[in-house]
């Protein structure tokens, strides 16, 4: 499912620009976040930027470990060949305005701990999003300052209406995310997307933007 994740497990804000769709959560808004130039986004701890095709070796590190779930089709990527195709991909989905993706690293070691993509999505003004995180990473709450970072971006700059995700049935941690963050769930799907041939079931989530 090379659109990513996507939300390949997600998986995958103003986010006072957000409705309550998933409590009462105090939402984060973009000034909450540090833009550059270049459109990176320095969240409190993390720094998301564009992912270059030097970042293949460190990208197929994280998607190799032992503890990388092997129902996410970066697990399929035995190569760091594969590797660079898939960053070429998502680079050229930027140019083309199909797609915005970062990869996530810390600010001071240039340590690369994760990756997030919004994709348009058939309906207008609506974008899909997508994310991962290092299991070295894991438990720490990066993919949750993540993922906010850039449903704000979406709202604030893209023009987002609405950012929908999805999470493997079995992926409690990226739900736990999606949900932390004022997601709802709107649906499930027995055929989410595909690992390995087989299908694996998903719950669907959304969350709109507020004025």
């Amino acid at each position: 499912m090379w659109t990513q994740q996507i939300v390949w497990a997600v998986i995958g804000l103003s986010l006072a620009a957000l409705t309550g769709l998933g409590g009462k959560k105090e939402k984060k808004k973009l000034s909450d976040f540090r833009i550059s130039k270049t459109n990176e986004i320095y969240t409190k701890r993390l720094r998301l930027r564009y992912p270059e095709l030097g970042d293949a070796t460190d990208i197929y590190a994280c998607v190799q470990s032992s503890e990388f779930p092997e129902q996410l089709p970066l697990k399929e990527m035995e190569a760091v060949e594969a590797i660079i195709k898939w960053i070429k991909m998502l680079q050229t989905n930027r140019q083309d305005g199909r797609g915005y993706s970062w990869v996530a690293e810390m600010p001071d070691t240039k340590e690369l701990i994760g990756q997030v993509t919004l994709s348009k999505m058939k309906e207008a003004n609506k974008y899909a999003i997508a994310f991962w995180i290092s299991p070295k990473h894991w438990l720490k709450g990066y993919a949750t300052e993540a993922v906010e970072g850039v449903i704000a971006y979406g709202f604030e700059e893209l023009g987002a209406e609405k950012i929908w995700a999805s999470a493997g049935k079995w992926n409690q941690a990226s739900q736990g995310v999606l949900e932390k963050i004022g997601m709802a769930q709107v649906g499930e799907n027995l055929e989410g997307y595909y690992s390995k041939g087989e299908p694996i079931a998903t719950y669907e989530y959304e969350i709109e933007k507020r004025y």
